[in-house]
């Protein structure tokens, strides 16, 4: 699964993203997990739109949030995806782009794992796909944004990080546009775009064990910090 990732505001002045025209304002998410707030970039018309959303996708027919929290949706296998009634409409229609600069991925003994930030190998960027689902509240009447991050197998890299071997579908950029766009609606258009990403444009390194603390949550530039010492005891 994928379930912590960084998304700070440099994917804005990214070439890469060049075609979707960034909000005023936007601020730095080093420690993104699950349930929680992050921007993705949709088309849900002629324009591309960046929107904040929860990274926990809840379908339109859910009726409360703790009934959406009973199942797990804030990833998708890209083996399924079709199948399952949760993701069958986004997957067709609602498709999005999450810009990130690194995902996270700890590994080692309960109790003694370590962390790791897993990112471009220049520090680019890069936009991992994604789909949305916007779910009204029956009883309060208000809309929430939601997403689930798509999974594939893992690559070389991810593998070495990942207890059942997945990753992110991490787009390549030539492909941005073509992902968010209505004409592709088909299962065989969708899913030729579920590439693995090459771990040769990819790094790996240990990061602060902050990153697990639930009580006192790091934030900022510190999680993307490569922390140097002795690892044999986690390798």
């Amino acid at each position: 699964m994928c379930n912590k990732f960084a998304q700070s505001a440099i994917w804005t002045k990214s070439k890469t993203f060049s075609f979707v025209k960034p909000a005023d304002m936007i601020k730095d998410r080093y420690h993104i997990s699950h349930a929680e707030g992050a921007l993705i970039i949709l088309k849900p018309g002629l324009d591309y739109t960046i929107e904040d959303a929860m990274f926990w996708l809840v379908p339109s027919g859910v009726r409360s949030l703790e009934a959406a929290f009973e199942f797990v949706t804030f990833n998708a296998k890209s083996e399924t995806i079709f199948e399952l009634k949760s993701f069958q409409e986004p997957i067709l229609h609602s498709r999005c782009i999450i810009p990130c600069d690194a995902i996270f991925e700890s590994k080692g003994a309960k109790g003694n794992r370590q962390p790791y930030a897993i990112r471009m190998k220049d520090h680019e960027p890069f936009g991992m796909a994604g789909i949305y689902s916007r779910w009204k509240d029956p009883k309060t009447k208000e809309s929430l944004q939601t997403f689930a991050v798509i999974t594939t197998k893992a690559n070389d890299l991810l593998s070495l990080y990942h207890a059942k071997k997945r990753m992110p579908v991490i787009l390549s950029p030539e492909n941005y546009e073509s992902w968010l766009d209505k004409k592709r609606n088909t299962k065989e258009s969708i899913s030729e775009l579920f590439q693995i990403y090459p771990s040769e444009k990819m790094i790996a390194y240990p990061v602060s064990r902050e990153l697990l603390s639930f009580k006192n949550k790091l934030q900022g530039e510190r999680c993307l910090e490569p922390i140097f010492y002795n690892l044999e005891s986690i390798l």
